[in-house]
């Protein structure tokens, strides 16, 4: 049995985030436990023959700019090891059939953009601005806060909370209705939703105002690819006594009188396997709230909660295309912006038919180019995603990774085709310069982070999820925190922001105080050297 001051499960951004803040601030003993064969969750990459490098989940990340709050956490997360490039401007690219929006930085910017392509709604383009604001960074915040302290501090900031959820927990869909006169403006504002998963009908404006205001700044991507986060925090771990395990599997959250105490889990090692214990004074999940409260935790410990998760429906799948080029993508217009594509204006109908890409036909996806935005990439790439039901994975769910069979490939070949059938209709020429493409379905993203049906955002952002009593970093069993996306909100901000939430919790209640002050202090500095 092996003892820490605290155990976390996961090495995605909110355990990473969690597992730095607490070796910093209080010198803790961290272990974390990574079922992944590579650390870094959502942030981590793979490679290629031929030099080509692909990140699996942060394909840019806004809110970055110098002096502001999640660059001065992130750089005391990582301790300043990541350097952060600003994509170019325009950073992204709306496409519609006969229709091109391109997304430049800045918020006045992007408001006189969309005022000259819809000058009749100039005026209620700026109340949708201000209620971005209102209901996205400052509601999720509070409901954060709120799930995080105590009581009565949490009760407090609870009624706050609350008294914005009239705006922040009625549907995207109906918010731009009411808002927006012009129909082709509605599903443009809302071009951006496979950043957190669900289309307009059914996604909290919440959280599309969280998204949509953390990119009114533009997008930044890591250089040397996203694998850096993992690679700085590790050693910041190691150095207070901790560590960060590969290979360990979690099993179950060892709960005595109520308490989180351990974690039991198997670490591999070649072709064996040994079961061990880690005993600790908190435990942080950072495998999601379905994961966490329906397969670690042991029958009868924490809440009733699978009528809750039922619920909320499946999370959002996806399949990625990661394709590597024969040569740089600039010869066909392209300058390392993303690229949203879409073949109609209806967002919720082209959801509904996203079962259409199982039968070679793409209605949507998302264009990314990795080595464009990285200065150190050493080959040309880019990633197509597109959403997919999970459903029709299950067969293959239990068959070997990387020998699924005859089927399982054809069906991948089929869907690989439509993305690239989609791509090729808006930018011809695209297709020639593939030289190597390899998919990944949700059952290889199930595989790798436990999340049920290969939900990348863990629990699906519809308004009721932010009405649930027991979801939030403090759990219902003592000592036991979530980080990660499910206790804030989606994204590599909102994992990082969970791992924020839970090491304040652990801290104590200046816990946010701390970190934040932390944070200020070590950017003080740097931002003095640049002038800012």
């Amino acid at each position: 049995m092996e003892r820490y001051d605290v155990v976390v499960i996961g090495s995605g951004m909110g355990g990473l985030a969690a597992a730095s803040l607490l070796a910093q601030l209080s010198r803790a003993r961290v272990l974390v436990l990574e079922r992944h064969f590579k650390r870094g969750g959502f942030t981590h990459t793979f490679k290629r023959p031929g030099n080509f490098h692909w990140d699996v989940g942060l394909h840019y990340v806004g809110g970055l700019e110098e002096g502001g709050r999640a660059r001065q956490l992130f750089d005391l997360v990582t301790r300043g090891g990541v350097r952060w490039k600003r994509m170019p401007d325009p950073f992204e690219v709306f496409e519609y059939p006969g229709f091109r929006f391109a997304v430049r930085a800045g918020e006045a910017r992007f408001r006189d953009d969309l005022s000259a392509a819809f000058p009749e709604e100039r005026v209620a383009i700026d109340a949708y601005l201000s209620d971005l604001h209102r209901a996205g960074q400052d509601y999720i915040h509070l409901h954060a806060v709120s799930r995080t302290m105590p009581w009565p501090i949490g009760a407090a900031v609870g009624l706050l909370a609350r008294r914005r959820e009239g705006l922040a927990l009625q549907t995207t869909g109906l918010y731009l209705a009411q808002r927006f006169r012009d129909r082709r403006l509605r599903s443009l504002v809302a071009s951006q939703w496979g950043d957190y998963g669900l289309p307009p009908a059914q996604s909290a404006f919440a959280l599309h105002a969280m998204i949509a205001t953390h990119y009114l700044e533009g997008g930044w991507y890591p250089e040397g690819t996203a694998q850096t986060i993992a690679d700085t925090v590790s050693p910041i771990v190691r150095e207070a006594g901790g560590d960060l395990r590969v290979n360990c599997e979690a099993k179950e959250i060892v709960v005595e009188g109520g308490r989180a105490v351990g974690v039991r889990y198997i670490q591999r090692k070649g072709g064996a396997s040994e079961e061990k214990e880690a005993r600790a004074e908190a435990v942080i999940s950072d495998a999601g709230a379905a994961t966490t409260f329906l397969g670690l935790l042991p029958s009868g410990a924490g809440p009733d909660v699978r009528n809750d998760i039922e619920r909320l429906g499946p999370g959002y799948s996806n399949v990625t295309l990661y394709v590597g080029l024969k040569e740089n993508p600039e010869k066909l217009g392209f300058h390392g912006e993303n690229h949203w594509i879409y073949d109609g204006w209806d967002h919720d109908e082209m959801f509904r038919r996203q079962a259409e890409l199982l039968h070679g036909k793409a209605s949507h996806c998302y264009l990314s180019f990795p080595s464009m935005k990285d200065p150190l990439a050493r080959a040309p790439t880019a990633e197509i995603i597109a959403a997919v039901p999970q459903e029709p994975f299950a067969p293959w769910r239990d068959e070997p990774w990387k020998n699924r069979g005859e089927e399982y490939e054809a069906l991948k070949n089929r869907i690989a085709c439509a993305l690239l059938d989609l791509v090729e209709s808006r930018h011809a020429g695209f297709r020639d310069l593939v030289a190597y493409q390899e998919l990944s379905t949700p059952i290889t993203t199930e595989r790798f982070t436990s999340h049920a049906g290969g939900a990348i955002y863990g629990l699906p952002g519809v308004p009721e999820r932010w009405r649930i009593p027991w979801l939030g970093a403090r759990t219902p069993v003592k000592a036991l925190w979530l980080a990660g996306a499910d206790a804030v909100g989606h994204g590599i901000v909102g994992a990082m922001m969970g791992g924020v939430s839970a090491s304040a919790g652990i801290l104590g209640l200046r816990g946010f105080p701390r970190i934040f002050g932390a944070a200020k202090a070590f950017a003080g500095p740097r931002t003095k050297a640049l002038g800012l």
